[in-house]
């Protein structure tokens, strides 16, 4: 299994999970754009973001919190036991500074607003799989 952190050019491999099918096609279109993101996989709920990322091994995960049948916190704790090198990248449609603080304390790399710019989320992106440090970006007028 290789789970590199990309650089020298390399796309970062992206998972996106959401329960929402048009958020997922709606950001999927918008990263794909960008020659550095490579979504190789999406998943619909927690265990299918659990088992999308055994088989196809993205560097970066893509995740909202409110994710179905496992909530973001329980999927987050389960994929740093099973995948340490996986970088989690989490939305919220609530993003106060007490939520950030619950998230980034389970083990996610990034934190954004389900409303923060696609120019935050590509960095968030980007930043998690390059850097071993925490992100975080409220959205427009937050």
């Amino acid at each position: 299994m290789d789970w590199s952190i990309p650089g020298n050019g390399e796309a970062v491999r992206l998972l996106i999970a959401d329960g929402d099918q048009g958020y997922r096609k709606f950001i999927r279109k918008l990263l794909e754009r960008n020659a550095d993101v490579n979504v190789v996989a999406e998943a619909v709920d927690g265990e299918e973001a659990v088992s999308s990322c055994e088989r196809s091994k993205p560097q970066v995960i893509l995740m909202n919190l409110d994710l179905p049948r496992f909530g973001g916190l329980e999927v987050i704790r389960t994929l740093k036991a099973e995948f340490p090198k996986v970088r989690v990248v989490m939305v919220s449609g609530v993003a106060d500074e007490a939520c950030r603080k619950t998230v980034l304390n389970c083990g996610a790399d990034a934190f954004l607003s389900k409303a923060a710019e696609v120019s935050s989320l590509l960095s968030a992106i980007r930043q998690s799989s390059l850097k071993d440090e925490k992100w975080f970006a409220a959205g427009r007028g937050e």
